[in-house]
């Protein structure tokens, strides 16, 4: 069994940012020259999502609109953002940037991470299908972990 582990670095532009990581993926595929298994990939960051999707811009708008209703940046009392009460995982900039809003995102699409299966050296999504590197905070430097197991 052929196990291939890479990191990729990016820096993203804004919440709700969706990057198109679909050609990294199957890049790293290719570089584990496996037949037959999967590719996990996984977003080590508590305020991002990996989502499989379509590549669309309508869906795009949507997504980001929906995100803003469920989870709204401002308007919405958080918690997390109340540093009166919060007392754990305070940074330097926590009160700069409250994103108590971008926690909840990422606990409502609970996706760090997606398994893709791999059938015959190309990665096994669907017509539309695409995969997203999904930012749910703010413009940030982030990693994307690919793992790709197989023989």
């Amino acid at each position: 069994m052929t196990i291939r582990f890479e990191n990729h670095d990016l820096v993203t532009d804004d919440a709700s940012q969706l990057i198109d990581i679909t050609d990294d993926v199957q890049q790293a595929v290719d570089r584990a020259a496996i037949a037959n298994g999967m590719a996990l990939v996984y977003s080590p960051h508590t305020t991002c999502a990996i989502v499989v999707n379509e590549k669309e811009s309508g869906f795009e708008e949507d997504f980001a609109e929906l995100l803003a209703e469920l989870a709204p940046a401002e308007g919405r009392y958080y918690r997390h953002d109340d540093l009166d009460i919060r007392t754990e995982g305070i940074e330097d900039d926590t009160e700069e940037f409250p994103n108590g809003h971008s926690h909840c995102r990422a606990g409502l699409l609970s996706s760090s991470s997606q398994a893709i299966p791999v059938v015959d050296g190309r990665l096994m999504l669907g017509t539309w299908q695409r995969i997203f590197f999904c930012e749910l905070d703010r413009s940030r430097q982030r990693k994307v972990f690919i793992q790709v197991l197989g023989e």
